[in-house]
């Protein structure tokens, strides 16, 4: 994402900045991707004769599964069955399939069957739960929201989250965590299965963040009202303010010796 690249064309920017995600499958394998993109970079700094900074906003591990949770959700969700769409859902997926060109075949009406990781990592989103994944074990799911063939992270997920579809999947989904749970307080042997499995798979792992030491989160201050309401301060003890502002200290690079004029 380019996040300011200048202002119009034909005009060289002071300041340019750009971010990325750099995603691996495990902390080790993201530092070596991320040494690679920052080589990458100091090498454009070097090539244009300009300089290079580079911040780290966020970082996290990669999250650690749990085949006996997985399977003890995954029972619960078998038996409650998938989400309850209403006409009204289904028809604004329909709705927003055929403005998207895809067949009108509304919302998912089934539960997935539970398959084990892919030995190889083919990549996928990002979480700091995946960071309590290793000190305590976790399990994740996901309720079916998006019209069938939609993508994520688009405008058609997003009208189906606040809407129909939306209130379905959060029922749903509260339906399977809730019933997860009641397993674990009643069935002890579930829930030693699952700290078994846990406890062998962490052996000789010792977590620790990822995010490097003096860490400081990229801060927005709130407005005065928001402060008011709240009953906060400003800034949080742990945050640096006003931060420090990154002014162009660049100069033109020579082209070389003067051209004799031109008669």
């Amino acid at each position: 994402m380019i996040n300011n690249g200048g202002d119009i064309p034909n005009v060289t920017p002071e300041i340019a900045e750009i971010s990325y995600y750099v995603r691996e499958g495990s902390p080790a394998r993201v530092q070596v991707l991320l040494d690679k993109v920052i080589a990458v970079s100091e090498a454009a700094a070097k090539a244009s004769q300009t300089s290079v900074r580079h911040r780290i906003t966020a970082a996290c591990w990669n999250q650690l599964p749990s085949r006996a949770f997985a399977e003890l959700m995954y029972d619960n969700m078998r038996q409650l069955g998938p989400p309850e769409f209403t006409e009204e859902a289904q028809q604004l997926a329909r709705d927003l399939q055929e403005s998207l060109g895809l067949p009108q075949q509304g919302l998912h009406a089934e539960i997935a069957e539970l398959t084990p990781p892919n030995p190889v990592f083919m990549g996928g989103g990002s979480t700091d739960v995946a960071d309590i994944s290793w000190n305590v074990p976790t399990v994740s799911m996901g309720a079916a929201l998006a019209p069938i063939g939609s993508k994520l992270h688009t405008w058609a997920l997003t009208s189906c989250a606040a809407s129909a579809p939306g209130r379905a999947t959060v029922i749903a989904a509260a339906r399977y965590l809730a019933a997860t749970a009641i397993d674990l307080l009643t069935q002890p042997e579930q829930l030693r299965a699952i700290k078994d499995e846990f406890k062998q798979r962490t052996e000789g792992v010792e977590w620790r963040t990822a995010l490097p030491d003096g860490y400081e989160p990229p801060m927005y201050e709130p407005p005065e009202w928001f402060l008011e309401r709240t009953g906060q301060t400003w800034p949080p003890d742990n945050i640096t303010w006003p931060p420090q502002r990154v002014v162009s200290q660049e100069k033109f690079s020579s082209l070389g010796p003067e051209l004799p004029p031109q008669w």
